[in-house]
């Protein structure tokens, strides 16, 4: 049996993540989850350049986080691919951390030693639920809905599939596609705009491996900020 033989999938697809730009909670440090907030000046600039470096990629389908610190990045990308048109997921949306959104997670902690306590212990953080919010298994199960959908959907060989998102929401992405455990997904940290690429296994299909991870040499100059979350 030659190798080439053994190919069952000889047009793979590749799906992108991209973070969104940096916001002033980003700066402060704070639980945004579904609170709606703009692109700081830096942000602006660190979206353009994403838009800039991709200019040239072709994408097939673009999805986003219906936030505006996601879909204006995503805006930012698809200046440069005029015929796509963005398809908006709340599915994909930051953790819902209800009553503590829109607030320093120090304060967080001041309010609610315990649940912050096992929020930054990633082997307790799966077991949160948040007042006025969501459960954390909860926010793992309903981005996985649509990581589904959007896999099952786009069939075509060779497609390339953008998705943006968030720090929380892009961790699930990417663990569901390795077919990794929901605690798994605290591993992996996605800097603003950074680029993440996946593509599917030529012998496997519906099986994917990491060809570019939390890339952001497109920011040199413009400037980077080393938050997980938001």
């Amino acid at each position: 049996m030659t190798t080439s033989s053994l190919i069952v999938n000889p047009s793979p697809r590749t799906i992108t993540l991209v973070r969104h730009g940096e916001t002033q909670g980003n700066i402060e440090d704070k639980a945004q989850g579904h609170f709606d907030v703009p692109l700081t000046d830096l942000g602006r600039r660190q979206a353009e350049a994403v838009g800039n470096r991709l200019a040239t990629t072709k994408f097939d389908a673009v999805y986003s986080s219906d936030l505006q610190r996601a879909l204006d990045t995503a805006k930012a990308i698809t200046a440069h691919h005029p015929e796509l048109e963005i398809q908006t997921r709340p599915h994909l949306r930051e953790y819902n951390f209800g009553d503590y959104e829109d607030r320093l997670w120090d304060d967080v902690g001041d309010a609610a030693p315990e649940l912050y306590r096992r929020w930054r212990n990633i082997n307790t953080r799966i077991e949160i639920d948040f007042p006025g919010g969501e459960s954390i298994l909860d926010a793992w199960n309903r981005v996985g809905v649509c990581v589904e959908e959007i896999v099952s959907t786009h069939q075509e060989e060779n497609a390339n599939i953008l998705i943006v998102g968030h720090g929380g929401s892009l961790q699930a992405v990417f663990s569901h596609l390795l077919g990794l455990r929901n605690t798994d997904q605290w591993s992996f940290v996605f800097a603003n705009t950074s680029v993440t690429s996946l593509y599917e296994h030529r012998y496997t299909p519906d099986k994917w491996r990491v060809n570019l991870f939390n890339d952001t040499s497109h920011l040199h100059g413009i400037g980077v900020i080393d938050r997980s979350k938001g």
